[in-house]
């Protein structure tokens, strides 16, 4: 049987959730999203990082009170705006499924889903990293997984997007991670937050013969709309992917509105 994720990324929840964020209600829109989660019946629920958008506390119990409603797993990881004591403080016992710090590695049915955190500390500008000892372990996790189909999730963007500001704040250090998982075909998907867009691309690895796909994520909230976009699409979105046994996925982007 196939499994559905829905990946909500950027939701940038404000202390007040009654303000907005440059002319965004981002708790309202959430809820929404949310909404449609529970009316598709997915399987999971996957938040792909800045939760909050100062890293207030409060922000984390809005983020909280609206998950608590939902009956289905939940996993995320956190992303550049984010607090990681304040997160770990309010959502680490209920959702330990939210990584905080360290990496993690879940059996998802017939996948596995490895969460990485990309947080650079006192990055300059929202950039984000992978450490050595990050990049160590996923190898090390990569090669115990075996044949078993594998979805990565990140924050930041490992490879450009095209658009030149925000490939400046991507993981810096992409093409370690690129190159570390070149050589595992059992890797089918990378998804990430960060670009608050809908951007996709995919590689040939270098045997020749097996692709890895890249997902980037709407926000949840604001959006961000590439220069070549043939149409502005301003509405907040999540992305719905299904993963299939033999390791095939299909995807889609749905939008309030």
């Amino acid at each position: 049987m196939p499994i559905t994720i829905a990946q909500v990324s950027d939701t940038h929840l404000l202390a007040d959730s009654t303000q907005s964020l440059r002319g965004c209600y981002t708790q309202q829109s959430l809820a929404q999203i949310l909404d449609q989660v529970v009316a598709l019946e997915v399987d999971y629920l996957l938040l792909t990082g800045d939760l909050s958008d100062q890293g207030e506390p409060e922000s984390y119990h809005h983020l909280r009170n609206l998950l608590e409603h939902l009956t289905l797993p939940i996993y995320g990881l956190l992303g550049n705006h984010d607090s990681l004591s304040n997160a770990d403080q309010v959502l680490g016992n209920s959702y330990p499924g939210i990584i905080t710090d360290h990496p993690r590695s879940f059996s998802i049915a017939h996948w596995q889903l490895i969460l990485l955190n990309s947080v650079l500390d006192f990055s300059q500008q929202g950039e984000g990293y992978l450490t050595e000892p990050t990049l160590e372990w996923l190898e090390t996790e990569l090669t115990h997984q075996g044949d078993r189909p594998i979805l990565i999730a990140l924050h930041h963007h490992p490879l450009p997007v095209g658009i030149d500001w925000l490939d400046e704040i991507g993981v810096t250090n992409g093409v370690d991670f690129m190159n570390r998982i070149d050589r595992f075909p059992a890797v089918k998907v990378v998804l990430f937050g960060h670009i608050h867009w809908a951007f996709q691309n995919d590689r040939l690895l270098a045997n020749g013969i097996d692709r890895q796909f890249f997902y980037g994520c709407p926000s949840s909230g604001l959006q961000v709309i590439p220069p070549s976009a043939v149409t502005a699409d301003q509405y907040p979105g999540f992305r719905l992917i299904t993963l299939y046994e033999n390791g095939t996925h299909t995807t889609e982007i749905r939008r309030l509105g």
